[in-house]
């Protein structure tokens, strides 16, 4: 692959996760709205809305992870800065590890919004968590695309 085109795998990497911090600051805000008990008005629609949210964060993250995982990147960073295969390896495989949890946390905000369950006071927690994962995960893969392909090729110039 030439220096150009690891330039723009590079800058839409970079640019997936700045839409991805877009949709995980929406989803922080939601979290700060008062939270109805099951049963009572609003708990639906409040569940209901935090459901979709983490829908389009799970399928954005996904289509995402597949383009880093199969798109080249890996396989770029692997063959071009083979000092950094094991962080890549390392971030590689956290991928299905965080679609598995943020899959769990929808089942269990559906399940919520029915009704049939008691409050769960540590799901806005664990969302957060969640979320604070993904932010550490994306900024180290930041840091290893900066410093890899734009700082040691000299492609940030």
């Amino acid at each position: 692959m030439s220096e150009v085109m690891s330039r723009t795998w590079a800058q839409q990497v970079l640019e997936e996760h700045r839409e991805l911090r877009k949709k995980k600051d929406r989803l922080r805000e939601y979290l700060q709205k008062p939270r109805p008990e099951a049963g009572t008005t609003g708990a639906h629609t409040w569940a209901a809305e935090l459901a979709r949210q983490l829908v389009a964060l799970h399928d954005e993250l996904f289509r995402h992870f597949r383009f880093e995982d199969e798109g080249g990147m890996v396989e770029e960073i692997r063959t071009r800065h083979p000092r950094a295969t094991v962080d890549v390896e390392r971030l590689v495989g956290e991928h299905p590890e965080m679609l598995r949890d943020i899959r769990k946390l929808m089942n269990e905000v559906l399940t919520y919004s029915e009704g049939r369950a008691p409050e769960d006071p540590s799901l806005r927690y664990r969302v957060t968590a969640l979320l604070n994962r993904l932010e550490r995960h994306e900024c180290e893969e930041d840091c290893m695309i900066h410093d890899l392909e734009l700082l040691d090729l000299g492609l940030g110039d």
